[in-house]
């Protein structure tokens, strides 16, 4: 039987988180449930627009599964998330579409899967495709209000950016680049590009970001943003240091500054996402404030995939 699918819009988001979290909760009963912030995400794209479809296999089913291909064009990469209803016959089809409407958009781009670790149905049929594991990630959690060490603040200033403000936002991109200019899969973007995007996440998801900076100097940075506030959690979505700056504890003292604000604001977690493999030292760090892994992600890659 055909599949049936058509283009997910924003009036789909409760469908999406539906799909999403059904799928997410029956693989890790721990995990973070997705929010309307992300559901909006997932229509609107995370870079360029996104590529997505809702499928079924029979006109009177609920839709089973979720497509979210998000192209971005100045890395020529695809990030590709198919999200799938427990029990449901929808995801092979799906993988199916996913590629075909990738090989449209561009074959030449490199295309990395997302796979929940306990996924054991979707990661073999990815092995079978010749996919592999590209990277581990982990989601962190920590509960707050923590008691802060007052001696960190002395390692440098700490303020907050005036994303308003262009010369703040050229210090944040100046910042940002160099700190993460070693990590795996970084590809440098234009001032233009990003601070387009930085406004975006200010406007819709309330992107906040601190630098720190050591005798005058910009030297690391620390940006969150509502993204899981529906989890009653602040979200840390970058922490960097230039590298110049590295292996000082200027990444503990803006990690903890995090802490600080966001149990001002009342909420009860943080949480954020790392790089298994990140050789900086960023895990030993989120373990010594107290943050603990609750979920396991792999990316996957196949350099073939479009033939």
């Amino acid at each position: 039987m055909d599949l049936i699918a058509r283009a997910a819009s924003e009036e789909d988001v409760t469908k999406i988180l539906d799909i999403a979290n059904s799928n997410l909760l029956a693989l890790n009963p721990n995990d973070i449930p997705m929010g309307e912030i992300e559901g909006h995400e997932f229509v609107r794209g995370f870079f360029d627009p996104a590529i997505t479809r809702l499928t079924k296999l029979h006109e009177e089913d609920d839709w089973q599964s979720f497509i979210t291909l998000n192209p971005d064009s100045s890395r020529k990469r695809f990030y590709l998330d198919i999200y799938t209803r427990p029990g449901a016959q929808t995801l092979l089809p799906s993988l199916d579409l996913a590629l075909e409407l990738a090989r449209k958009h561009d074959p030449d781009y490199r295309l990395w899967l997302g796979a929940q670790s306990n996924d054991l149905a979707y990661k073999s049929l990815l092995e079978g495709r010749n996919f592999t594991i590209l990277r581990k990630y982990w989601t962190l959690e920590m509960r707050i209000p923590v008691e802060i060490e007052s001696s960190i603040d002395s390692l440098g200033v700490i303020r907050e950016l005036n994303l308003n403000k262009e010369d703040d936002l050229r210090t944040f991109h100046e910042v940002h680049q160099d700190a993460f200019s070693q990590h795996f899969g970084f590809m440098p973007r234009q001032f233009g590009e990003w601070s387009e995007l930085v406004i975006r996440d200010k406007d819709e998801i309330n992107l906040q970001a601190w630098l720190i900076s050591v005798n005058g100097v910009p030297a690391g940075f620390v940006d969150f943003n509502d993204e899981q506030l529906h989890n009653d959690s602040g979200y840390v979505s970058g922490l960097g240091v230039r590298q110049r700056f590295q292996g000082k504890g200027l990444g503990e003292a803006l990690l903890r500054h995090a802490i600080q604000i966001n149990s001002e604001l009342g909420r009860s977690k943080l949480c954020l996402s790392v790089d298994a493999g990140n050789e900086s030292g960023a895990l030993r760090l989120y373990e010594k404030v107290g943050m603990k892994p609750i979920s396991e992600w792999h990316q996957y890659e196949n350099l073939n995939w479009s033939k």
